[in-house]
């Protein structure tokens, strides 16, 4: 639109023959387009903000979470992005925990003091660089991300170290049923399936899979449903915040399995405004015998028209509010 104004400030009014020509080009290309695909993000162009800060974009997520070994607490998961290309784009969010329960650590406690009340908790930072690509039926997202360690190790808030993950998140659109596949791996479990709470993190090589569907209803409410799948490749030492009802206090473990996961979460994304959006979901963990649940509502400073496919700030908002999957 700029370049096409630039040259109207340029031509005399003596071409407007030669003007009425070009338009008719322009709206013959345009009638024979293909429809353009679906970006990695689209964020709008905010009149006054220069070149360089079109692309940043950033929000905050509060959520209340109840977990059957650990009860309620709450996270608050500010969270920035920054779109460099239509295809390329990288976030950061860290979640803070107001209110948290973790193992009571000291020997001496009663069985009835197995959890002490843990304030203003800081979680490890991560930072995601994510490529996508579109075609009419598919839809594929690669994405890098690691963690910087910046929570509480002591907590199962951390591994203490740098650690990466790897995946390819792969759609395919029919109206408005989606189905999608998942699969990744790396060297910890906090990177893996961002939408869940848990109540560990664990340090050492693994893989992981996940499939589901995913509707979108009137008025763009979206839900999802699927089944996931991690499983340990290596020695695994695991960091946990609390452990089961009536199990051994270990706050650190070593072994092969330790880390091994499975289970299914449905999530339902109700958007409120371009900016608001009402989430939930439910975990059932079939490998730990745990059921999670949470509520939230998450602010985009830039909101976007709802559509088909999470925009990047939405994912670091909306799946970086839990400790781990």
């Amino acid at each position: 639109m700029t370049s096409a104004l630039g040259r109207l400030a340029w031509l005399p009014l003596g071409f407007g023959i030669c003007l009425g020509a070009q338009a008719q080009q322009t709206r013959a290309a345009q009638l024979t387009a293909k429809p353009e695909s679906v970006n990695v993000e689209q964020v709008p162009r905010v009149p006054g903000v220069s070149v360089l800060l079109r692309g940043f974009n950033a929000g905050v997520t509060f959520s209340q979470v109840h977990d059957s070994s650990a009860g309620w607490y709450n996270v608050v998961t500010p969270a920035i992005s920054y779109t460099f290309s239509p295809h390329y784009s990288a976030d950061a969010s860290v979640s803070v925990y107001p209110y948290r329960k973790v193992q009571n650590q000291n020997p001496g406690s009663a069985a009835a003091e197995r959890l002490v009340v843990d304030l203003g908790d800081v979680g490890d930072t991560w930072i995601a660089i994510h490529a996508g690509f579109s075609s009419r039926r598919f839809r594929n997202v690669t994405s890098a991300s690691f963690s910087l360690p910046s929570g509480d190790r002591t907590n199962g808030l951390s591994t203490g170290r740098v650690t990466f993950d790897f995946s390819n998140h792969i759609e395919r659109y029919i109206k408005q049923t989606g189905l999608f596949v998942d699969v990744g791996g790396g060297d910890s479990s906090a990177l893996f399936n961002r939408l869940l709470t848990s109540n560990q993190n664990s340090l050492g090589p693994l893989v992981h899979f996940q499939t589901g569907i995913v509707v979108y209803l009137p008025r763009s409410i979206r839900v999802q449903s699927l089944a996931y799948e991690q499983l340990p490749i290596g020695n695994q030492k695991v960091y946990t915040t609390v452990s089961p009802r009536g199990a051994p206090i270990v706050t650190v473990e070593t072994s092969n399995g330790a880390s091994e996961d499975n289970g299914f979460t449905t999530s339902l994304a109700i958007p409120l405004t371009p900016n608001f959006t009402l989430s939930s979901y439910y975990n059932r963990s079939l490998r730990r015998h745990l059921d999670t649940v949470s509520m939230g509502i998450t602010y985009v400073v830039r909101g976007t028209p709802i559509r088909k496919g999470l925009s990047m700030i939405d994912r670091a908002l909306r799946e970086a509010a839990g400790v781990s999957n």
